[in-house]
């Protein structure tokens, strides 16, 4: 039996890692109201329903933000662009420190050292896969998934080409287990035996901050996976729906979105993983001890 190495957390980007919605950089440096941009977009919505149309959210503001595009308030906007916008997102408190000190607390581990244990960071998003890239984190991460746009003749977006809503998040846990992000020629839609996916679920961390993050939670609650909550600790309604996650039982735990050396977040994320590892090395040495055991003499005999 061979130990199933490769741990992986998952997180949501805008609110779990960021202090702000990641377009707050671009509105910014546009001097685009950020308010006003998000009831422009809550009126497409309600202006599509009445026309019988489900016009999603992450559907409406790509196309509003292509509509900028074109009069000219976010002119020539490039993903380029939008990856050196990046640099501007504010991130929680001890990001990005966190995630190559975890890294390192986990694989260099001496009691660890003869499993070779390996561990990754996904972000999984609605917002714009560029602008995560771009960001601080951008470094740390094994692979994100995100918004994303084609660009016309002169580099300008202007077409998109993914959506990711938070009900097709679950997609990407999919897609990691099976290690079809680092193996394109994998069959996504085809039965994979176990020990041919590349990440179990059992080894997969995800950390979101809210209601949109449920389906993630549940695809790995149901297939042995862990989920953690991280909430605002200025905000008493993002305590109270960090809370109700955790008494509905849609996250293991939950803590403050502070990820600063020694705070509770951290600690919580680093003693998950820590279980996850143990667990499996248990497994293995059991496994290992059986096949060493004698068989009973009456087995041996044929009796």
């Amino acid at each position: 039996m061979a130990l199933e190495n490769i741990l992986a957390v998952l997180f949501d980007f805008d609110l779990t890692l960021s202090a702000e919605y990641m377009q707050a950089a671009l509105f910014r440096k546009y001097n685009v109201e950020g308010k006003a941009f998000w009831q422009e977009k809550g009126q497409m919505v309600a202006e599509a329903k009445e026309r019988g149309i489900n016009l999603d959210d992450e559907c409406a503001y790509l196309n509003l933000m292509l509509r900028y595009v074109r009069k000219g308030d976010f002119p020539k906007l490039s993903n380029a662009e939008l990856r050196e916008l990046g640099r501007e997102v504010r991130l929680h408190a001890g990001l990005p420190e966190f995630l190559p000190r975890l890294k390192e607390q986990i694989t260099a581990d001496p009691a660890y050292a003869p499993y070779n244990v390996q561990l990754e960071f996904y972000v999984i998003s609605s917002g714009l896969k560029e602008m995560v890239l771009g960001s601080a984190l951008g470094p740390c991460l094994t692979d994100v998934f995100g918004a994303e746009f084609m660009e016309d003749a002169d580099g300008t977006i202007a077409e998109i080409a993914r959506v990711i809503g938070h009900a097709k998040k679950p997609e990407f846990i999919h897609l990691i287990n099976k290690g079809g992000n680092v193996n394109p020629d994998i069959d996504l839609n085809g039965l994979l035996p176990r020990d041919l996916r590349r990440v179990p679920f059992e080894n997969m961390l995800y950390v979101g901050d809210g209601a949109s993050d449920v389906p993630s939670f549940e695809t790995l609650n149901k297939r042995g996976g862990k989920s953690f909550a991280v909430y605002n600790p200025a905000s008493e309604e993002a305590f109270r729906q960090a809370y109700a996650l955790q008494r509905d039982s849609r996250v293991l735990a939950f803590g403050p979105a502070d990820y600063t050396e020694g705070s509770h977040t951290p600690r919580v994320i680093q003693r998950v993983l820590r279980e996850m590892v143990e667990e499996k090395i248990e497994l293995q040495e059991e496994e290992i001890r059986r096949r060493a055991s004698p068989a009973p003499k009456h087995i041996a005999e044929g009796k």
